[in-house]
């Protein structure tokens, strides 16, 4: 057996990024830029009002208090969208949010430190206290024309569209999502839809990996359950090889009379980088890489939460390299347990519990209560998945285990 670590670098190792291709930027939430971006304009593209209220010059008004208003015309309106004539002198623009600062202007007081009784004279109350210049955004105060915005790898969130957009980036190159066939093998399997005769089950591995896959990035083929038999399953698998840039397989690697995904692997690579993980849940594990286009084939175990955990620490970065994503590997951190963890302590654990802040700001653990490797309904109550190390047989309440963080939206106070 290997180490976690060792596995997963194996992979990474075989892992190319994917060739870019350009999206429209509507479609681009998700994806990973191809290559770097830089401000085509600058941000503000021009100064602007960054309160409602009144443009003015500030050796105007600088002598203005409650008790002694400072008086001036409203000589014009600057809305937004619009693009204001220059100021008078001794008056004051009314200005909305976003406007553009009619020239003369360098100033804003804001709606609430003025008299607006008569609307064509306002009177200054209150300055505001950062002086002369306040509320005003100045041309290129965020980003200057050809000032770098965003790195290749960088992944494209709500944010960051947002600022593409503000620059009139339509179309971005992005890395294409990789194709990811899912094969699942078993006579106990039905699909979904149908119903299970005596002994059968749904094949719920294969739905879980298929959702997994697609919140990854990937883009996820569902091939047709392969039956126990050599020659099905590598039917099924040269079928998922003909179209997929990684090739994932849940079930049948193991030891069993009738597991056949190992013997089809064999087949299908030269050799087998590695077959088994130090790990558990999920020490059978197989990965070698097809003959010919040297496609990557990951054989994850049947059971449900192993297989849900294999995908996490062995599929997902795979997918995130293949797509060029610098930080394929999940976010860790320390986080104190709020419950004693018990282990084998034969192999790296992997155990499943919801990460919190505690009130004070600081991270912690509590692992949930059934671990087994069936338990499917326990991954929906879960965010974060703790590292129990090898020869460690039990962990105290009040101790820091690293934990990998599934969903850092799902972290809760």
């Amino acid at each position: 057996m290997i180490t976690l670590e060792a596995a997963r670098d194996a992979i990474l190792a075989a892992i190319a990024p994917l060739p870019p291709e350009r999206v429209h930027l509507l479609d681009a939430l998700g994806r990973v830029l191809a290559a770097p971006l830089r401000a085509s304009v600058d941000l503000p593209a021009f100064d602007n009002a960054a309160m409602d209220g009144y443009a003015v010059r500030w050796a105007e008004v600088s002598g203005a208090r409650e008790s002694a208003p400072v008086a001036l015309p409203v000589a014009l309106e600057a809305p937004a969208g619009a693009a204001p004539a220059a100021l008078p002198s001794g008056c004051a623009a009314r200005v909305m949010t976003g406007a553009p600062l009619p020239q003369g202007a360098d100033t804003v007081i804001m709606r609430e430190d003025t008299d607006e009784a008569d609307p064509a004279r306002i009177r200054v109350l209150r300055l505001p206290q950062a002086g002369p210049g306040a509320h005003i955004r100045r041309r290129g105060e965020q980003v200057r024309q050809g000032d770098p915005v965003l790195g290749s790898g960088a992944l494209l969130d709500a944010g960051a569209l947002g600022v593409l957009a503000s620059f009139g980036h339509a179309v971005v190159s992005v890395a294409r999502r990789p194709r990811v066939a899912i094969v699942s093998t078993g006579d106990e399997l039905v699909e979904l839809g149908q119903v299970p005769g005596p002994g059968q089950i749904v094949n719920t591995s294969a739905l879980t990996l298929h959702a997994l896959v697609r919140e990854a990035g990937g883009e996820p083929i569902l091939l047709p359950i392969a039956r126990d038999t050599l020659e099905e399953t590598l039917e099924v698998f040269q079928q998922a090889l003909s179209s997929a840039d990684l090739v994932v397989s849940t079930g049948g690697v193991s030891v069993g009379d009738r597991d056949r995904v190992k013997e089809a692997m064999e087949a299908l690579c030269d050799e087998l980088t590695f077959w088994r993980v130090r790990v558990k849940p999920g020490k059978p594990l197989a990965f070698g890489l097809a003959r010919g286009r040297r496609t990557p084939l990951i054989g994850l175990p049947g059971n449900p939460v192993s297989s849900w955990v294999g995908f996490w620490h062995f599929v997902r970065p795979a997918i995130r390299a293949a797509q060029g994503d610098p930080s394929p590997l999940l976010p860790q951190l320390g986080a104190t347990l709020t419950a004693p963890l018990r282990s084998t302590a034969e192999r790296l654990d992997l155990q499943r519990g919801v990460l919190r802040w505690s009130p004070e700001g600081s991270p912690t653990f509590t692992p949930c209560g059934d671990q087994g490797s069936a338990s499917l309904l326990s991954t929906t109550q879960v965010n974060a998945i703790a590292h129990v190390p090898v020869g460690v047989a039990r962990m105290e309440a009040g101790e820091v285990v690293c934990v990998d963080v599934l969903s850092v939206a799902q972290c809760r106070v």
